[in-house]
């Protein structure tokens, strides 16, 4: 994909986007983020296109920040799968091939994103090296893509989030891949097809269940009240009792930990693990809509 600062033309691939963001930096230098700021202010131009960028910075720039034209139709589904592979791919490599669990941070994009903006601030990086990062994570992540889509496990998508679906998806990720007992994200292998924790199969159940920006607000409302619901009745169904504390983050930190914990005991199997999920799910409801799409192009997974 040809590098322009100025080109209104958006990656629709996670490659592309990294590759694109590695040029970014290649062209207008890079800023440590020590300051906590995306990109470094050197003088009067606001437009984040144009400011020396740091590692969220470029990333969020080759995805789209300031560069979108009015003028343009752009594919916003396929445009939103490429940014969220690439936070991905991206992460894990900063992490060193997976990310860690944090039971503090609630979010799970909002965790990679630190854990991105972490590694640009130490050691003394260069633009050297972060542009380094971001090729080798387009090669990462076009791998992910391949492994994620192999024959026999297509793309899935969760429409209209429920409970139900979501909680069915992890369930059926699970005996995919295997469930692995670890503080890791996943297993040697790609975020998308490698064996991971409990806690990572829900939260890679809530990427495929979250809507894309043209699914409209019913979609985006039904995925806010999934979303929250799903993860305090695996909590309190392997605990066996209400998870709550004195706040909703501190309760979503909470029945963050006791899923973890709970998938990390000894003698947890990959069978028990769906079995919970499964027997989560309230009785009122039934399994939801997981969609089977047609397999995405190398470097495109079609539910990211």
């Amino acid at each position: 994909m040809h590098y322009s600062a100025k080109s209104t033309v958006l990656p629709t691939n996670a490659p592309d986007l990294l590759n694109w963001a590695a040029a970014h930096i290649q062209v207008r230098g890079f800023h440590d983020g020590r300051d906590g700021k995306r990109f470094g202010y050197d003088g009067s131009t606001t437009t984040t296109a144009l400011l020396r960028p740091g590692m969220l910075g470029a990333l969020d720039v080759a995805g789209g920040d300031g560069r979108q034209s009015s003028a343009r139709r752009y594919d916003y589904d396929a445009l939103y799968a490429a940014r969220r592979l690439a936070l991905d791919a991206l992460a894990d490599l900063a992490a060193g091939g997976a990310v860690l669990h944090d039971r503090l941070r609630v979010d799970e994009y909002k965790h990679r994103r630190f854990i991105v903006h972490e590694w640009g601030m130490k050691g003394g990086r260069t633009g050297a090296e972060a542009a380094a990062l971001f090729r080798e994570a387009a090669l990462y992540a076009e791998h992910a893509a391949v492994a994620a889509t192999r024959p026999g496990r297509p793309p899935r998508r969760i429409r209209p989030a429920s409970v139900a679906a979501v909680l069915e998806w992890a369930a059926r990720h699970l005996e995919d891949v295997g469930h692995s007992a670890d503080h890791f994200t996943h297993g040697p292998g790609y975020v998308e097809s490698a064996p991971c924790t409990m806690l990572h199969a829900l939260d890679r159940a809530l990427v495929a269940a979250k809507p894309y920006p043209s699914d409209g607000p019913e979609a985006w409302d039904a995925y806010r009240e999934a979303a929250p619901t799903a993860l305090r009745l695996v909590a309190e169904h392997v605990a066996g009792r209400p998870v709550n504390a004195r706040n909703d983050y501190d309760t979503k930190a909470l029945q963050r930990a006791v899923v973890l914990a709970w998938g990390n005991k000894s003698g947890v199997t990959t069978a028990r693990v769906v079995a919970a999920f499964r027997a989560a799910v309230p009785a009122v409801e039934d399994a939801g809509a997981i969609e089977d799409e047609v397999p995405a192009e190398p470097g495109q997974v079609a539910f990211f």
